[in-house]
């Protein structure tokens, strides 16, 4: 952990030829073996898939290279907003808030136990109670230092440049005194550095509903991007006519929840409006699964109906269309109401009885 680093004790494993020759032993070592061929199978067959899925692109690329190139270019873009700069850092900062706080509790415990220790003088004490923070915040300022390593690069977008304008000095700042701190005896010093960081990047977050950006702040590639060949994400392929993405909308809404999801308006060719919660950090595979079993049932059902000609059962489900194992979009469905906000309306109402 002095590192920052978490270590894996399923890496070590005993040379076969230290396990003895029990039967045992003998049926352990064939289960082993039995994995390691599993797993190598499993990996044979990854590698496979990638080399057809690179086979199936490069062909496409020969023969519609414009559609390829702006569909690689939308998704690239896509992903470059799933997490932008400050809330990066405000949710590693988050994550790790309780490994914090029990770093900060043990440090002071230490420096209780020296500063109790009647064999030491005062230069001793302040030279193991340096050491001592030096080790317990060590895998602290290893986060922050990746977490800086990732946006001190050169910033592609003004809200990329922004960040560095309004943060660098103060992060800069924070890291070389938790380094390198006046009075290491104090902790409580240190820890309120990492607290006015979080605080810092709180203040525009820190809200119970929706804020807005503009697309030409967080990607102006996405921004410029008009008059594409990408058909409509999510529509249904059956239909007449093709939709394709005209333009995106400069007003992004990101809503106040753990994975800071953005709410994105699409310009389709056939000039209406679709809206799409983009979500990050999450594999939406599944919710493709459920919402094409959905549809297939519908099919199923849709021979059952009443006089009148009208679907008895019939179950809504709406487009969610994966980008790659941790994003996607999903479209945006007007006049509902989250069934949490229902459980939360008869949380209060039981409390006013």
């Amino acid at each position: 952990l002095e590192g920052g680093v978490k270590f894996d004790f399923s890496e070590i494993s005993l040379p076969k030829d230290c396990l003895s020759q029990t039967n045992d032993n003998n049926e352990d070592n064939e289960l082993n073996e039995i994995d390691d061929l599993y797993e190598s199978d499993n990996e044979d067959s990854k590698n496979v898939l990638r080399a057809c899925f690179k086979s199936m692109v490069d062909t496409l690329s020969k023969q519609a290279p414009v559609t390829i190139t702006q569909v690689q270019l939308l998704v690239k873009e896509l992903r470059r907003i799933i997490l932008l700069w400050d809330e990066l850092w405000l949710g590693t900062l988050a994550q790790h808030h309780s490994e914090i706080n029990k770093r900060q509790q043990q440090l002071e415990i230490e420096i209780e136990k020296v500063n109790e220790n009647p064999n030491l003088n005062k230069e001793e004490k302040i030279s193991l109670i340096t050491e001592k923070h030096r080790i317990i915040i060590k895998p602290i300022i290893y986060i922050l230092e990746q977490l800086w390593d990732i946006t001190s690069v050169e910033p592609e977008t003004p809200h990329e440049r922004k960040f560095q304008e309004k943060y660098s000095e103060i992060i800069k700042e924070v890291l070389g005194k938790l380094k390198n701190p006046e009075n290491p005896d104090k902790p409580q010093e240190s820890w309120q550095l990492i607290k006015l960081l979080q605080v810092k990047f709180q203040q525009k977050s820190n809200r119970r509903t929706s804020y807005s950006l503009k697309m030409q702040e967080i990607s102006p590639v996405l921004y410029n991007l008009k008059e594409t060949v990408i058909a409509m994400p999510g529509l249904a392929t059956s239909m007449r006519k093709k939709v394709f993405i005209r333009q995106l909308s400069n007003h992004v809404s990101i809503l106040p929840t753990k994975t800071k999801p953005k709410k994105l308006v699409f310009y389709g060719s056939d000039g209406q409006t679709y809206t799409y919660l983009f979500k990050g950090l999450e594999d939406l595979h599944l919710d493709e699964r459920i919402m094409q079993f959905l549809s297939i049932a519908n099919t199923m059902m849709s021979q059952i109906t009443d006089g009148a000609g009208h679907n008895l059962y019939r179950a809504r489900h709406y487009s969610v269309i994966p980008l790659g194992p941790r994003s996607g979009l999903i479209s945006w469905v007007d006049g509902t109401t989250p069934l949490f906000a229902l459980y939360k309306r008869w949380q209060q109402r039981e409390a006013a009885k």
